[in-house]
């Protein structure tokens, strides 16, 4: 975790009580939190004419988390990349029991590639299956628990804070337990499993898209199965493996979504990913409560990780031709500090009956990312 620096923390009801009364008392305090992700994306596609080379910013958010009393904290933060502001966690937590009672909007809990922070995840972007799968973050109620070399992870949960429906909001439940038997010293063996079920309401209709891995690339979908109707249900099922051990790193994870049609064929999309990385100064990545954390540097030199992975992604099912991709990305990082680093990423994107056809997407993606 990062250590914020003092200078940024604020107890103003404190600092009023001092100024009346002479005396301290125990009131909220609060840190303020942020990032920035800028990419730039240089692209050479075959035959895509929307595809090309641009930069944005990826993620700008700013918010503010801290302490309300002793027994519960929060976390409200929100993402103006995208010219408006977008919530992302917005939540109340605490202590209950031998876990934590978490409520308002935060990750689904589902994916090990998901629910690394995008601070510290190991390439510019999450694999293509993770974004086409994985619900993110959702209004509910959580709760979150561990012991010994168990950790679970439970949701109920409705729609986004942005997301506006017509009708009944959707309703659903996950859970995830994941498995521990090794977390020494940087060395870790991490076995998962994730489900999750949601009726979607009023709404009844599944759009599932997605890029070839980067985002600055026109914001363009090159797999996508078009608006799926008369969808009630969702199920989706998730699979994790990773292995740590000192500097090196690797990890494996299938997603599955099944989509429950009333009156026909029902179909499944979905895919895995596969990836390595060596951190050639020879840090590990922390890891708790069954999430791989971030990289500090152990000199004033930084640090330097190469990284390699391989992603497939499947939208075609039941007479649904959605397209396939396969990726190839080459990653180094360059992590200055704990909170800042330098990426780049070269990807090799193999698409098959996709938006325009069978085509060859060439990208060399680059990331300069910063948090506090």
């Amino acid at each position: 975790m990062t250590t914020k620096p003092t200078w940024i923390k604020l107890s103003l009801a404190t600092a009023i009580s001092v100024a009346a009364t002479g005396t301290a008392w125990a009131q909220p305090e609060f840190d303020l939190r942020g990032r920035a992700h800028f990419d730039a994306a240089f692209v050479d596609a075959d035959q895509n004419p929307e595809l090309g080379s641009g930069a944005l910013l990826r993620r700008g958010r700013l918010g503010v988390d801290g302490d309300l009393n002793d027994d519960w904290d929060f976390q409200i933060e929100y993402d103006f990349a995208g010219g408006s502001a977008t919530a992302n966690d917005v939540r109340l937590r605490r202590s209950l029991g031998p876990g934590r009672l978490i409520i308002g909007q935060v990750k689904v809990p589902m994916g090990l590639n998901e629910l690394a922070s995008s601070n510290n995840i190991t390439f510019i972007e999450r694999s293509a299956p993770s974004n086409l799968v994985v619900d993110s973050r959702r209004l509910g109620l959580s709760y979150h628990m561990s012991q010994g070399p168990v950790t679970f992870q439970s949701m109920v949960y409705t729609k986004a804070i942005n997301q506006s429906t017509a009708g009944n909001d959707p309703v659903g439940v996950a859970g995830r337990v994941v498995f521990n038997p090794v977390n020494d010293g940087g060395n870790v063996i991490h076995l998962g499993l994730s489900a999750a079920v949601e009726d979607l309401g009023t709404n009844g209709s599944v759009r599932l898209r997605e890029r070839p891995e980067s985002r600055p690339a026109n914001g363009v979908r090159v797999i996508d199965t078009g608006t799926i109707n008369n969808v009630s249900s969702t199920a989706k099922f998730g699979l994790e493996l990773a292995y740590q051990a000192g500097p090196f790193s690797a990890e494996a994870e299938y997603l599955n979504v099944n989509l429950d049609r009333a009156g026909v064929s029902s179909p499944s999309f979905g895919g895995y990913h596969v990836q390595a990385s060596y951190v050639l100064t020879g840090e590990s990545r922390s890891y708790s409560g069954g999430v791989f954390g971030g990289i500090s540097p152990s000199g004033s030199k930084g640090a330097w990780e190469l990284a390699a992975r391989y992603s497939s992604a499947d939208l075609d099912d039941s007479g649904i031709v959605g397209g396939g991709m396969d990726n190839i990305t080459l990653g180094v990082n360059y992590y200055v500090s704990s909170n800042l680093r330098f990426m780049g990423n070269l990807i090799f994107s193999d698409v098959t009956d996709g938006r325009f056809g069978d085509e060859n997407v060439n990208i060399f993606l680059i990331r300069a990312a910063y948090s506090f």
